[in-house]
């Protein structure tokens, strides 16, 4: 390199620091992240390397690969095994297209970004299309982009016109997914960072939260009776309108429990009286599939509802843990249940009809074999949280996913302009702040998760896939986790919701501004259509409806939000979570339980968090519901004595 040159970088280099002032002393290596332990999700949000590690090997959950030709997509998809292998090795797509193409892309944006008239440490002097063309060996498309995002080539290093000019400005798009972009992530973390209380999870009460009774009772595992922790929950629904169903008197509740800290993922059956508010009076009827489970096959989350013949269908993740992994497959069983009302007790007696469902069709969905022919150990893949829904006499399933060969992970998704979103001038910025980053190009190149749904048969005793339709959301190279998807149908429209956790990721600035300032960075997305199977469009912007309000490791931190509809409203829905972190991340004898639940209120294609809260485990909204006693009014009131405070939000309060 020659002294001009050397200059030419300095300065350039000078004038991203000033634009982007990334701290990378915090970047977290995706590519370094160990492969999965065995067992279930890890629920803390990390603060350091190591906490992100834990969590990253938590969740490398896994799918199956099961191209069988059930459905019209399936057999679209019988190459998929040579595409899937070709995707690593694609190259960037053509990007010498026509100026009217390009206009096309951006025309949306470039009034509000020549309008901005701000530099960002770029050079705003004019230059001649024609000759910087010649000069930076940059194709008209590329030249466009950058006169409306106010930046001139020569500011440029060769580094950054390296990546610049592998920029594709094509719509990748093959299918009717909704993107939710980096800009559309950027804005979640933002709301978290500034804590809007529009989105920002209520504070409760810490002295009221108590260990749900419910759960000291016999282990799937081991056949005793031992204190467990609860996680995800589902109630019994109504497909049709999501309601919690009235099953004999009772509202029935699955959930995951298990010991505290061992590899035990179970799920169980709990049932209460129908409008019963006192969390003391849940009970178990024990595990789905009874006794003597093994920690090597496990059942995760999923959904419920009641078949015409009044037995109940429960859909789950089958999940198979030999290979060290989380292989996961969509399943489902036919239960019927035994109900005795003298002694006011529920109990299993038959079921039937247990099988996969789905495991991945290798061309919409990754498959297991897609996965493990390329994962380094950073890359998430699930196959779960199937959420049942029916529509026009057909029942569907919406799951969590990633995405297969027609849409696939690979770093050619990091030079796809579309999944960056905002103006041209933001898209560009966090363009090169992505590429400029190991770490995020490596978090870029392995984010596919994905939304998906597929029909089924009307067998509702013993379903199979009648159709593999694309994902709904797709969130390519900007999140590789959004999991435990539910759709509410509400006034003539789907609203679709999700959790996820921002570092899983791309921008490591960001979900780590969120830790320093929250100590956790957790969210709840939506999205809302007019159809069931395409359409979504992102509510409030950018799909933020709930955000961290408290460090992952107190004892009111929440996680895995779940919407259900109440009777009678069609301006909010109540959502449910679990409290306290597992493996007593918020100290001892502090197991995870039932948070109590509040409302969202929705109005069109907007939402707020309402101050309301109910009594922990309550999944039906009704007058008597309010616990005025479980809200804290600052975030100090949320706070237990001995639990961690270095953040700021405590020292402002």
């Amino acid at each position: 390199m020659n002294k001009r040159s050397t200059l030419v970088t300095f300065a350039s280099a000078a004038v991203l620091l000033g634009l982007f002032n990334i701290n990378n002393s915090l970047t977290v290596k995706a590519d370094t992240v160990e492969q999965p332990a065995v067992g279930q999700r890890n629920t803390q949000a990390a603060t350091t390397n190591d906490q992100n590690q834990a969590q990253t090997n938590q969740n490398n959950d896994v799918a199956t690969d099961q191209a069988q030709g059930q459905t019209t997509q399936n057999n679209t998809a019988t190459n998929t095994t040579n595409n899937t292998n070709n995707q690593n090795n694609t190259g960037v797509a053509d990007t010498t297209n026509t100026d009217q193409n390009t206009q096309n892309q951006v025309a949306g944006d470039t009034t509000q970004s020549t309008s901005d008239n701000v530099s960002n440490g770029f050079s705003n002097t004019s230059y001649s299309q024609n000759n910087d063309a010649a000069v930076y060996k940059l194709d008209p498309q590329t030249i466009r982009v950058l006169q409306t995002a106010d930046v001139n080539p020569k500011d440029l290093t060769e580094v950054q016109l390296k990546e610049v000019r592998k920029l594709n400005f094509n719509d990748l798009d093959k299918d009717t997914s909704t993107r939710w972009t980096y800009d559309q992530y950027a804005g979640v973390a933002k709301k978290m960072i500034d804590q809007d209380a529009q989105y920002r999870v209520p504070y409760f009460n810490a002295k009221k939260i108590k260990n749900m009774p419910a759960t000291v009772t016999r282990d799937a595992q081991t056949g005793k009776v031992a204190e467990l922790e609860i996680w995800d929950s589902w109630p019994v629904q109504d497909a049709k309108t999501g309601r919690v169903v009235n099953y004999k008197g009772y509202q029935l509740m699955i959930a995951m429990m298990g010991i505290p800290n061992q590899n035990d993922a179970h799920i169980y059956l709990l049932y209460n009286k129908y409008n019963d508010n006192n969390f003391n009076h849940w009970k178990c009827a024990g595990p789905i599939f009874g006794f003597n489970a093994k920690p090597t096959d496990q059942e995760w989350s999923g959904s419920a509802t009641v078949n015409k013949d009044g037995s109940i269908q429960l859909f789950y993740a089958d999940v198979d843990t030999r290979e060290n992994t989380n292989h996961q497959k969509i399943a489902t069983v036919n239960l019927k249940l035994k109900v005795n009302k003298k002694k006011n007790t529920i109990s299993i007696a038959k079921r039937s009809h247990r099988h996969v469902l789905f495991e991945g069709d290798g061309y919409h969905y990754q498959t297991y074999k897609q996965w493990k022919s390329t994962n380094k150990g950073a890359d998430n893949v699930a196959m779960r949280d199937a959420h049942v829904i029916s529509v026009g006499g057909q029942r569907y399933l919406i799951f969590e996913a990633s995405t297969g060969s027609n849409n696939y992970q690979g770093e050619n998704q990091v030079y796809n302009w579309k999944n960056y979103g905002g103006t041209p001038k933001q898209a560009l910025q966090n363009f090169l702040k992505v590429t400029a980053n190991d770490d995020m190009r490596s978090r870029a190149t392995w984010a596919n998760a994905a939304i998906g749904i597929i029909r089924l048969t009307k067998n509702e005793n013993n379903p199979k896939v009648a159709e593999v339709l694309p994902p709904l959301v797709n969130s390519l190279m900007v999140s590789d986790e959004i999991e435990r998807p539910n759709i509410i149908p509400m006034n003539g429209k789907y609203y679709l919701f999700a959790t996820t956790r921002l570092n899983r990721g791309t921008g490591d600035d960001l979900w780590q501004q969120a830790d320093a300032k929250v100590g956790d960075n957790v969210a709840m997305l939506g999205w809302v259509s007019d159809h069931l199977t395409y359409g979504y469009k992102p509510l409030n912007g950018d799909a933020a409806v709930l955000v961290a309000s408290v460090p992952f490791n107190w004892r009111t931190s929440t996680y895995s939000y779940y919407a259900v509809p109440i009777k009678g409203n069609k301006k909010e829905v109540l959502v449910t979570s679990y409290m306290t972190n597992r493996g007593f991340a918020s100290g001892p004898n502090k197991r995870s339980t039932m948070a109590p639940a509040f409302l969202v209120r929705i109005d069109g294609d907007t939402t707020k968090v309402e101050n309301i809260a109910t009594a922990q485990g309550d999944w039906v909204y009704d007058k008597k519901s309010k616990r005025k006693s479980m809200i804290a009014k600052t975030i100090r009131g949320a706070h237990l004595k001995g639990e961690p405070i270095d953040h700021s939000l405590l020292e402002k309060a």
